[in-house]
């Protein structure tokens, strides 16, 4: 009897170590489950806190969409290289698009009160003498600081070359400055930040955003073409290099106060209210996104290697999401085009494949590293190459 007891007793012992081995087997078949669902999700790396400049918005639909779906409102600036008499003129459906934007700038409170505090500000801005005369003439929207009774809209900015940001004919002033962030608690016991959160060399920017750059069709021939799109974006990078924003130096964000941010991602968009929550400051390094399509001509500009060459590094690339931007569709360089039956004609843009390229200054590298945590989009993915 004893014999015959002896393989029974192997046999389950067996069955009993095979247990662990299939628990190991489907915990790693659920994580490579739930990474490849990671991946495929699409990345939006915009959040409503951050401070966002757009360029070469063309018909500024990209801008309307992201301040309607994304609830990039306060901080956005969106800018167009075109005037706004020729930009009306390319884009018949700019106008509406630049009106629903401005729509944003209405009193979240209905009282007489709010108007009035909002008047008071407008009394009080900087005058045209005073300031940058060009970017005056060229600013569509309300540039003083609006009260914190009011929904600020985003500003809309005409006649704004890629290539001088920060200068004459690149928005002088009003690029340079930015959007005003908040002050450190005046009983914040590090006193040694004098009231910054961000440390010294940062710019006024969290995200300077090109889609699909192209200097138009100055010629026919293919290397000219490659070359002049070059030239503009070697020119775009440099400029934005001093413009981007560096990382908070406190870990503690309950030491800002601005109590009329947007909510962060992880909030319920049911619940939104942009009077009840507060400013989150970066931990990481200002950005420079730069979309464009796939394949050839495209390949043939070379972005890594341009930006390398200004000062930047690539952080990542991923698909460009058309359809988490509803309502966004892609400008011609040339102006829209109308077809046989009235409509839209022409190839377009938003049913081809594009990527988006993310770069940020070179030295941010170790930090990176050392914080133990890899950089998330605001769709909550981590960052990396597809």
């Amino acid at each position: 009897m004893g014999k015959a007891r002896k393989p029974a007793v192997k046999q389950s012992s067996k069955k009993m170590k095979s247990f662990p081995k299939l628990s190991t087997l489907m915990k790693k078949a659920q994580n490579a489950k739930q990474q490849q669902q990671k991946q495929n999700q699409p990345r939006i790396p915009f959040r409503p806190s951050d401070r966002i400049l757009l360029i070469g918005e063309g018909d500024f639909s990209f801008a309307l969409s992201l301040a309607t779906h994304h609830k990039c409102r306060r901080r956005l600036m969106a800018t167009c290289y075109d005037s706004e008499e020729k930009l009306l003129e390319k884009y018949p459906d700019a106008k509406g698009h630049i009106e629903q934007l401005e729509a944003f700038s209405s009193p979240s409170t209905g009282s007489k009160g709010a108007l009035k505090r909002k008047r008071d500000d407008n009394d009080d801005s900087e005058s045209p003498e005073e300031g940058d005369k060009e970017t005056q003439n060229h600013l569509k929207a309300d540039s003083a600081h609006t009260s914190k009774s009011s929904v600020s809209s985003p500003k809309v900015v005409f006649s704004i070359d890629a290539r001088k940001l920060g200068s004459s004919g690149g928005g002088g002033k009003l690029i340079r400055s930015g959007f005003p962030v908040p002050s450190r608690k005046r009983n914040y016991s590090n006193r040694a930040n004098n009231g910054s959160h961000e440390t010294e060399g940062g710019g006024p920017w969290d995200i300077i955003c090109f889609n699909f750059p192209h200097v138009g069709g100055l010629s026919t021939d293919v290397n000219r073409q490659v070359r002049s799109n070059q030239e503009l974006l070697v020119g775009f990078f440099k400029a934005c290099v001093p413009l981007l924003s560096v990382p908070a130096s406190s870990d503690d964000w309950s030491d800002f106060e601005d109590e009329d941010e947007y909510p962060d991602d992880e909030e319920d968009d049911s619940l939104f209210n942009p009077d009840e929550v507060r400013y989150k400051p970066r931990k990481e390094p200002g950005y420079v996104i730069v979309t464009l399509f796939e394949g050839e001509p495209y390949t043939l500009w070379n972005i890594r290697d341009l930006a390398r060459h200004a000062g930047l590094r690539v952080v990542t690339s991923f698909s460009f999401p058309w359809t988490s931007y509803p309502g966004y569709s892609h400008a011609r360089t040339i102006g829209a085009i109308e077809g046989k039956d009235g409509g839209r004609g022409g190839w377009k843009g938003e049913e081809r494949e594009a990527r988006s390229y993310v770069f940020e200054r070179k030295g941010f590298e170790d930090q990176n590293i050392n914080s133990g945590k890899r950089k998330r989009t605001a769709g909550g993915s981590e960052s990396g190459s597809d």
